[in-house]
């Protein structure tokens, strides 16, 4: 049975057959980590893996340089394994020496079973991937630094002279773009003149900001600029014209609205969606009873109700769950209906889903986030006066609707 691998991605260039001759199996014992890199099917491009310490032997009878191959990740090259006639282990790894690569690489044991390493090739072993994005927690670290390099009268300008860096640089710090290391904040302390007692908060605040959010795991899939809002509001308001909002969908009605946005899309891919879904609304809301959960109102058009998504079993089962949630009065998910015909002010605007996102962190303030079919069409912004307009907006419709707790205007019934 031959080794099966599926590629994912070479960041840099990988050198193969440092002298093109296969080493004695005798050799496996000095080797702590290894890589291998075998040709895969068509269409597949190159299968890259790790193999740990003493991986059990396998048999190559031949292997034989080729050209170069397109890399789809960075046009960065390397080289392709020829013919590798293998046990159902992975193949030897003195056979190949791969001197530079990045990012996730996975293979099928022999088992069947899916594995996944993190590595940087040579003998480093497992790394950190890439941070998928600013942090709440970073963002507010970055405006800390601004409000102490005003408060000391500096311009980014004499900080960058100062601590002889680029004017880009503390600029960076402060928006949350890039992490200083411990030892320059300790030097922005000093210029700024922070008192002795409030240095180790800021370096605590410097630690939490370094951490990658909880979404890391999913950061391919995930939209991680409203994600990471909307695990740190304390207050979400949102309007939904078309379809429920992701925090009130079940995994069924989810999944049915992922295959009409994408019936092509790989199930892979869509089975990581869903699994960072579930992850999103245990960490936003939770049960909705949790302690420090976001306080959710939506705003429903009674026609997104009545569309069906998915089958009539997948709406009913939806509804159900909404009405769990109005039954609910320790509930902090509250959500209204607005009755058809009502000529409100977000309707009349025309405007899509929205969301108005409220922190209690200090120098955070209200986001208006506007989701569009695609992440790149999805506007985040911080402007007052925006922010202002449409939370007016929102205020004038949640008075043409129904209270809270108002069961809904049609039940699991109307599907059956």
């Amino acid at each position: 049975m031959a080794c099966r691998a599926s590629w994912t991605a070479i960041s840099s260039q990988a050198a193969i057959f440092a002298d093109g001759q296969p080493r004695p199996a005798s050799s496996l014992r000095t080797i702590r980590r290894a890589t291998w890199i075998c040709s895969g099917t068509a269409g597949s491009e190159t299968c890259m893996a790790s193999v740990l310490r003493d991986p059990p032997p396998c048999h190559a009878s031949r292997c034989v340089r080729r050209g170069r191959f397109p890399n789809p990740a960075r046009r960065s090259g390397g080289y392709r394994v020829g013919k590798l006639q293998t046990s159902p282990y992975p193949p030897d790894p003195t056979l190949c020496n791969v001197t530079e690569f990045d990012r996730r690489v996975s293979w099928s044991a022999p088992n069947g079973e899916e594995k996944t390493l993190a590595t940087r090739g040579r003998e480093e072993g497992p790394v950190s991937q890439p941070r998928s994005g600013p942090t709440v927690a970073l963002r507010c670290f970055g405006a800390d630094l601004r409000r102490r390099r005003e408060a000391a009268g500096m311009t980014l300008q004499s900080v960058a002279e100062k601590i002889k860096k680029d004017r880009v640089t503390p600029a960076r710090w402060e928006n949350a773009e890039t992490v200083p290391n411990p030892r320059m904040v300790g030097v922005l302390l000093d210029l700024y003149q922070t008192p002795a007692d409030e240095r180790a908060e800021v370096l605590r605040a410097l630690a939490e900001a370094k951490k990658p959010g909880w979404w890391h795991p999913w950061r391919e899939v995930a939209e991680v600029g409203v994600i990471d809002l909307e695990s740190a509001a304390t207050s979400i308001r949102s309007y939904a014209p078309g379809v429920l909002p992701d925090l009130l969908q079940t995994t069924e009605y989810a999944e049915a609205l992922m295959s009409l946005r994408n019936p092509y899309e790989d199930p892979a891919v869509r089975r990581l969606r869903l699994e960072l879904l579930e992850a999103r609304k245990e960490h936003t809301i939770g049960d909705g009873n949790g302690k420090d959960r976001a306080g959710l109102w939506v705003l429903l058009e009674e026609a997104t109700l009545r569309r069906r998504v998915g089958g009539p079993g997948v709406m009913a089962r939806q509804l159900d769950y909404l009405e769990s949630r109005i039954a609910d009065v320790r509930s902090s998910v509250a959500i209204q209906v607005i009755p058809p015909r009502v000529p409100h002010p977000l309707a009349i605007s025309l405007c899509g889903h929205l969301e108005i996102l409220r922190f209690k962190e200090f120098g955070m303030g209200e986001r208006l986030i506007q989701i569009g079919l695609h992440p790149s069409m999805t506007l985040i912004t911080d402007d007052s006066d925006a922010v202002e307009n449409y939370r007016m907006a929102v205020d004038v419709t949640s008075g043409f609707a129904p209270p809270r707790f108002t069961p809904l205007p049609l039940t699991s019934k109307d599907f059956g």
